[in-house]
């Protein structure tokens, strides 16, 4: 029960201070305790952060696995929307899943070629089947799923940057590099 208390302090302290913000000592009070008391849950702060990021994988994972489509490249698609929907509707814990420097983090592209990605696995299996169906170019899958995944998070680093006149402006981008990006997979004098 306290260890779900300290995750839920620190959540929240992590949206009213940002990454800056979260000490140990900021969320030990907002949990109630005093420091050495947060110690008995959570060993160091590495270990919080490594918590504050499972528990924003972990949601990104269940909206991933709730896309509905048959169809791999509307699912594509709707991975991106998605993406995008996380990062400005529960921003903090978008925050905690993609740019905390927890230690426990999955690494780019070793972890996701073995599957240690549920979202990265059900993309690539998208990819494939796209492939297989003759609708992208046979490229090498886990390239695809990796730039995939740089698209959404460089233009949503830009956008946490404020290098966008406004978010109707980031949203629109945001949306013509994904679709450019899936067009661009397609085989060549290919059109959908």
């Amino acid at each position: 029960m306290t260890k779900d208390r300290i995750l839920s302090a620190a959540k929240a302290v992590l949206e009213s201070a940002g990454f800056e913000g979260l000490t140990i000592r900021r969320v030990a009070q907002r949990a109630g305790l005093s420091p050495m008391a947060l110690y008995r849950h959570f060993k160091n702060k590495d270990e919080l952060l490594n918590a504050l990021m499972q528990d924003g994988i972990s949601a990104w994972e269940t909206i991933v696995r709730g896309i509905r489509t048959q169809d791999p490249v509307k699912w594509l698609e709707a991975l991106a929307e998605a993406y995008l929907d996380f990062a400005l509707k529960q921003p903090h814990r978008f925050d905690a899943a993609f740019f905390l420097p927890a230690p426990a983090a999955r690494r780019f592209p070793d972890d996701f070629a073995a599957g240690r990605s549920p979202a990265i696995a059900l993309a690539m299996a998208r990819i494939d089947q796209a492939k297989a169906d003759g609708r992208f170019r046979d490229e090498p899958t886990l390239g695809i799923a990796v730039a995939l995944a740089a698209y959404g998070q460089g233009f949503v680093s830009m956008q946490r940057a404020r290098r966008f006149a406004s978010d109707q402006q980031f949203k629109a981008l945001y949306r013509a590099a994904q679709r450019q990006f899936l067009d661009s997979l397609k085989p060549s004098g290919k059109n959908e």
